[in-house]
């Protein structure tokens, strides 16, 4: 008889989030149920609920975890250079670099497994707002004069064309994310530099 491997608790809550992940990525939020994970990460229900208090705790610490782990990479990236333009870049270049290899992060924040409902949906959008208030504090560096309702209406309007952009590129997977990137500099970068110039 095969038995099961005891984890340490915060191994387990680790490896059942890792799975939860992948099953909300597949199944959306609304198809998924607490049963889906339990079976995919080879537990009982009872076991997960020695971790989580129902699936939207879960689904809301993958959302958690996956809005880190993305704003950590393009804060990170951005903090390599001085100036903005290249600052954005490397932001775009480190958010499309999640997208490919994010796999079902990617899939939890904006794909099928967003599908969230009622005050799930509003915590989940609430940690989107802490990506755009990453990229506010990255504009307002650029552009210390610029309003705070200024730098959130850009910043919304950069994450938004990143987000279209990487939802374009997921079925259309051929094109570079150096191309991706120049592309939405192109748009984007014009515009940004005007801003930072006028409100250095």
């Amino acid at each position: 008889m095969t038995t099961r491997r005891r984890l340490a608790p915060e191994a387990r809550r680790a490896q059942l989030l890792s799975v939860a992940e992948d099953v909300f990525a597949r199944l959306g939020f609304q198809g998924t149920a607490v049963e889906d994970i339990a079976g995919q990460a080879g537990v009982t229900r009872t076991l997960i609920y020695k971790y989580f208090s129902d699936k939207d705790e879960i689904y809301l610490e993958c959302v958690r975890v996956a809005r880190e782990t993305l704003d950590e990479a393009m804060v990170s990236a951005a903090a390599r250079y001085d100036h903005p333009e290249q600052q954005l870049r490397a932001g775009f270049h480190a958010y499309f670099g999640f997208v490919r290899d994010g796999g079902s992060k990617w899939d939890v924040l904006f794909g099928g497994g967003a599908a969230a409902t009622g005050s799930v949906a509003d915590s989940a959008a609430a940690f989107r707002y802490q990506t755009v208030e990453v990229i506010t504090a990255l504009l307002r560096a650029a552009a210390p004069k610029l309003p705070e309702d200024a730098a959130m209406t850009y910043a919304h309007a950069i994450s938004g064309a990143a987000e279209q952009a990487a939802k374009w590129w997921r079925h259309n997977p051929e094109t570079s994310i150096d191309t991706l990137v120049e592309r939405l500099m192109d748009v984007l970068w014009a515009g940004l530099e005007r801003i930072a110039a006028l409100n250095a």
